[in-house]
């Protein structure tokens, strides 16, 4: 069974006005670009038991390339604090993580918070960095984060106008 959690569509305006972390500057674009949220995940039921099953998290991030570059650390930041405060990210599965108690290896197979945070922000400054190379005036950033830390990715896209 498959659930629609949440869908909704937050804009970010680069005008310095209600937003803390926004710095003034000269822009080339129109100055706003919008981050939409899509997750979706599924909840087995086994044996009067239910258990989170595969989930799946998809930010799209749109607007002009100058102001994408521009608002790099707030669109981390926005998304990243977006993604580990949803009730999911306890589930987020690494390969090969122990850790070591006393004389005795423990495996862990979940991602800690500070590895979930590194990851998006790498993948993410470098398809921001990938969008200001990009020829293409507007673009739009698509990142996919689910249940296992090593398949999170982002995809940059050109717009044409």
């Amino acid at each position: 069974m498959k659930l629609v959690l949440l869908l909704f569509t937050i804009t970010i305006l680069y005008l310095g006005i209600g937003i803390s972390s926004a710095q003034n500057s000269t822009l080339n674009g129109t100055g706003e670009i919008a981050i939409s949220k899509t997750a979706s995940g599924n909840t087995i039921i086994l044996n009067n038991a239910s258990f989170v099953g595969g989930f799946t998290t998809t930010y799209m991030i749109t607007g002009n390339a100058t102001d994408i570059k521009n608002s790099k650390q707030l669109i981390v930041e926005t998304i990243t604090k977006d993604f580990t405060n949803s009730p999911t990210v306890g589930y987020v599965s690494i390969n090969n993580a122990s850790t070591m108690k006393g004389n005795q290896q423990i495996s862990n197979p979940f991602a800690s918070s500070e590895q979930i945070k590194a990851k998006i922000e790498e993948i993410l400054i470098k398809s921001i960095l990938d969008v200001t190379n990009a020829t293409a005036e507007s673009a739009s950033i698509t990142c996919n984060f689910g249940n296992s830390l090593d398949a999170f990715s982002c995809s940059v896209n050109p717009l044409v106008k």
